[in-house]
Formats: structure tokens, C-alpha cells, sequence
């Protein structure tokens, strides 16, 4: 069975090199996976990060295993990205053939959507350039250019993550130079979605909180939903069918998006709500509050929150929790979504499915009893966040024992990523979730389980699942899920549809729903539906 993917980055490991000779530099191959040897000393700063940084998710990974059909993010890193410290400082030592200096700057001060149309496109549908002669990728125009037999070659449309990766300089964001850009994207590759907003500050939409690993004040929020110009762009996307993508956009942006959806204006141009890589909070937004430990208000423009993990399922053994920041989906997002016919990919990264390391309280993390999520929300989008209630000293949801506490992770006995499901049980959970979610909106359990697919992010900056740490595991987490789902479920005492098959939803979730999805939105851009 082949395997479908939703949002990867084959190739943008490639993009921090390039081919100058007369400095010994050769431009990275995206068949060829980086060398784990070469990123040891990062281990001071993180112990995950020759996890994050191997190729998770390249050509020649996702040929090995028959993931013939993906969408590619078309992504440009932000500015305060290429010119973080941790990022420049790793130029001089073991990674510069990975991140090679002047490149950076290159990119740093280049025109992001020409490096993107010139070069990322041509790195990816050139195999031949770096020696692959026997295997093959296919920029999708039409449903009859997919070929699923084929499994030598992989067939590609496009989203496009952030809109400033189609603007001409970093950190500007004209909305008629994004439009018009994506108007001459369009015309080469097929876009099926556009994220309005990424990790850093756009004058097009607030964004929410993402970046865990670089301090800059240009990653913490501080706008108020969709601009006039965001919502320009947004319109032009409608009126030419290409969807927006929830994933990266604030909670108060996102609100904004139903309530445009549901204008005159918008009746008769809405697209399908999506989220290409997702995760859940686990919660209503009516619940926020309640799963907020403590805030703190800066003037800089934001706040910093300190929420809780809901727990939700499980029972036997280790419960897995959630991640409750507004990068993660609600329950109210995950309604939207398939109300309007959209599509929910899984992310696998296990911060996003709610997972946290064990942090001992001697390191001064002021983490208490509970492991918690820290993330900044914008200062005017705070009454959307915390409702009426103010500063939230201590939400509700301790009190009443709905959240992880440290004891919690060591229930079933010891974590080991070598023997344990523990985050296996992350990943059902988010299944089970989508179950309840559409019971408690009277919407029909079938329809909604046909709404869900792998949207990795793999060969970005995740961290991943233990049981899935590349895409080749992918195979090894469908069996996996196929083995445990029914037994999860039942713990959790969500009851499964009527007549459920178990291999029937696998072979969808990892396949078939994605694959009928965008082949359906291929037909709608090629007009052929």
C-alpha cells in the first residue's frame, strides 16, 4: 500500500548550501541523507537535535517506501531564522557543509520567491542533476498525470507555507506583489493551499506562538488577527481555489476566518478549511482559562502563558495528554474543518501531539508538579484568549485533576523510546479525539474519520515520534496503529462506529483519504470537476 503525505519538505535541508567550487562547496543532494556525525556538538543545546536535524523526510526516503503522492510546502525560512546566533554560529564548525555562510546571507537578503521558483522548484524536479537517473518526480497537473502503480516516481502539488516566502524581500508584505506572485506560481505548479502566516511577525495575519528552540522578540505574537491586506490575499486565494491553511495562524485570526466565511462576501468563492499538520488541544476554546497555571503581561506586546496538558484518554498505564497553545487545534477549529469538507493532517512531531520530556524541578524550571506548555500570545487578542476572565492565576482544570503531572509519565512503568507505545498512544489519542469531537457537534463519524490523513512536516525543525523518527518508519506506525487502535479505544471507552474495520480506516489514514482529497482539488484547479 502506498503512502500519502500532506505537508513535507523533501528539499529544504538543501537550501542552506550551494555549488561554489572555488570555496569546496557542492550543493546538497535531497537522495542523499545527511550525515548524523557531523551535528554531535549540538547536543549542548539540545539532545533531540540529530533527531531533528537527519533527513526525516527526503526524495529517496519517500521513494523507499512507495510515498508516491505529496504535497510539497514551498517554504523560504524568515529572517529571524537565517540570522539567529545558533544558526550563524554552526557556519564554522562541522555543519558548514550543511550551512554554509555565505548562502545564509544569500538568503538572508535575496528575493525569497525568485530563490524558491529558480531553485528549490529545480532541486526537487531534477533528480538527474544529482546522478538519480532510475527514479523520478512529477509536478501534478492534471488527476490523469497521477500514476499510482508508478512507484519510482513521486508525484508532487504544492502548498506554499507563509506569505512571505512570496514576497521579494524578506520581511515585507505587499499584498499585491504576494498576489501576483502567486498568481506566476500558479501557473507552474499547482497550489493547493497558502498558510497566511508562519513563525514570525507579518503585517498579513497574527501568528501563533512556534519557535522552541531560538529567542527573538520577532516570534512572539503581538497583532490582532487578519489585516486588510491579509484578508485581500485571502479573498484572492477563495476566488481562485486554492485553500488556506489554519496551521501557524492565532486563535483571534483564525475566529476571524469563520466569521468571513460566513459573510455575504464569502458565500459563494469558500474553499474547504484545512490544516495540513495538525495537533489538538484536546479542549474547547471556552475552556482555555481553566487550563491556564499562571500569565504575565509584558509591554513589549505579549503575554506568556503557562497552560496545563489536558488529559483526555487512555487509562491503562501511561495517559497521553495534549498540547493546549494556540497552535494546536480546538475543538471548534477541528469542527470547522469538517463542516466545510476540509482535511486534517497529523503532524509527527511529538511537542505538537502533546508530548514533554521529564524536566526534574532542580533545574529551576518552576514547572512544579505538572509538566507545562510555555507559549506568548499577542496582548490583543488576550480577550480572546482568556474570555472575560482577566489574569488567570490558577485555571480550574488542576484543581479538578484534568491535567498530566510529572508521576503521571512513569505510570506504566519506564518511557523507552526502544519497548514503550507511549507515543503511539499521543497519536491515537488525536484519532479518538477527532470521534468525540464530531459526536459532540452531531456530525457523522464516518464522514469524519474520512477527514484525516499524515501531514508529517518531516525534513522542517520537528521532533519526531519516537515510533515514526523518519518516514521510513511510516509502514512500522500503520502497523503499529493497526495492532493497538481497537484496544486504545476501549481503554479510552470511546465506543467505534458500527461496523468499523480497522485495516479499512488504516489504508485511508495513510493513504486514501489524502490521495481522494487532492486529486478532487487537482480536478477543481484544472477545471475538470
Amino acid at each position: 500500500m502506498p503512502f500519502f503525505d500532506f505537508h513535507i519538505h523533501p528539499v529544504l535541508k538543501c537550501l542552506f548550501s550551494s555549488n561554489d567550487a572555488a570555496h569546496g562547496f557542492t550543493q546538497l543532494s535531497p537522495w542523499v541523507p545527511l550525515d548524523k556525525a557531523k551535528i554531535p556538538f549540538l547536543l549542548r543545546w539540545c539532545s533531540d537535535f540529530p533527531e531533528i536535524l537527519q533527513s526525516q523526510g527526503n526524495l529517496a526516503q519517500l521513494v523507499n517506501i512507495d510515498c508516491n503522492l505529496i504535497v510539497v510546502a514551498l517554504y523560504m525560512p524568515e529572517y529571524d531564522i537565517l540570522t539567529a546566533s545558533l544558526i550563524q554560529g554552526s557556519t564554522t564548525g562541522p555543519l558548514k557543509v550543511y550551512l554554509e555562510g555565505s548562502r545564509l546571507n544569500d538568503l538572508t537578503t535575496g528575493n525569497p520567491f525568485q530563490i524558491l521558483v529558480q531553485q528549490n522548484l529545480y532541486t526537487l524536479t531534477n533528480p538527474a542533476s544529482f546522478g538519480v537517473t532510475d527514479r523520478n518526480v512529477k509536478l501534478l497537473q492534471t488527476r490523469a498525470d497521477y500514476q499510482p502503480a508508478d512507484n519510482k516516481t513521486i508525484h508532487v502539488v504544492c502548498s506554499v507555507e507563509g506569505c512571505h516566502t512570496l514576497s521579494s524581500k524578506l520581511q515585507t508584505y505587499d499584498p499585491n506583489e504576494i498576489i501576483a506572485n502567486l498568481d506566476a506560481l500558479c501557473k507552474r505548479v499547482r497550489v493547493l493551499s497558502l498558510n497566511l502566516t508562519h513563525m514570525e511577525q507579518s503585517t498579513i495575519c497574527n501568528h501563533s506562538y512556534g519557535m522552541q528552540f531560538l529567542i527573538n522578540d520577532g516570534f512572539r505574537p503581538k497583532g490582532n488577527g487578519i489585516s486588510d491586506d491579509g484578508v485581500k490575499v485571502l479573498t484572492h486565494c477563495y476566488q481562485n481555489k486554492i485553500m488556506v491553511d489554519l496551521k501557524h495562524m492565532s486563535l483571534g485570526a483564525r475566529q476571524q476566518l469563520y466569521r468571513l466565511r460566513s459573510s455575504p462576501d464569502f458565500q459563494s468563492i469558500n474553499q474547504p478549511v484545512i490544516c495540513t499538520h495538525a495537533g489538538f488541544t484536546g479542549i474547547s476554546w471556552t475552556e482555555i482559562p481553566a487550563y491556564v497555571l499562571m500569565s504575565y503581561e509584558f509591554k513589549a506586546g505579549y503575554t506568556q502563558v503557562w497552560q496545563g496538558k489536558p488529559v483526555k484518554y487512555g487509562g491503562n498505564g501511561t495517559s497521553p495528554a495534549f498540547n493546549a497553545s494556540t497552535i494546536n487545534l480546538y475543538d471548534e477549529d477541528i469542527y470547522e474543518i469538517l463542516l466545510s469538507g476540509g482535511l486534517i493532517g497529523f503532524s509527527m512531531d511529538e511537542r505538537i501531539l502533546g508530548y514533554q520530556p521529564y524536566m526534574d524541578d532542580t533545574t529551576g524550571s518552576g514547572r512544579l508538579d505538572y509538566p507545562l506548555d510555555i507559549e506568548y500570545i499577542s496582548n490583543p487578542e488576550r480577550t480572546t484568549f482568556f474570555g472575560n476572565s482577566g489574569e488567570v492565576e490558577v485555571g480550574g482544570a488542576f484543581e479538578d485533576h484534568k491535567v498530566l503531572k510529572w508521576g503521571d509519565l512513569f505510570a506504566g512503568g519506564e518511557v523507552d523510546p526502544a519497548v514503550s507505545e507511549y507515543h503511539l498512544r499521543f497519536f491515537m489519542a488525536h484519532v479518538l479525539h477527532v470521534l468525540v469531537v464530531a459526536r459532540k457537534f452531531n456530525y457523522d463519524d464516518n464522514k469524519a474519520l474520512s477527514q484525516l490523513c499524515i501531514g508529517a512536516d518531516f525534513d522542517g525543525l520537528i521532533d519526531p515520534l519516537w515510533v515514526c523518527p523518519t518516514c521510513s518508519s511510516l509502514p512500522t506506525l500503520k502497523d503499529a496503529f493497526i495492532g493497538k487502535f481497537a484496544d486504545f479505544a476501549t481503554e479510552s471507552k470511546v465506543p467505534l462506529p458500527a461496523g468499523f474495520s480497522i485495516s479499512d480506516f488504516a489504508d485511508g489514514l495513510f493513504y486514501g483519504n489524502g490521495k481522494d482529497f487532492a486529486l478532487k482539488r487537482l480536478d477543481l484547479l484544472s477545471g475538470q470537476s
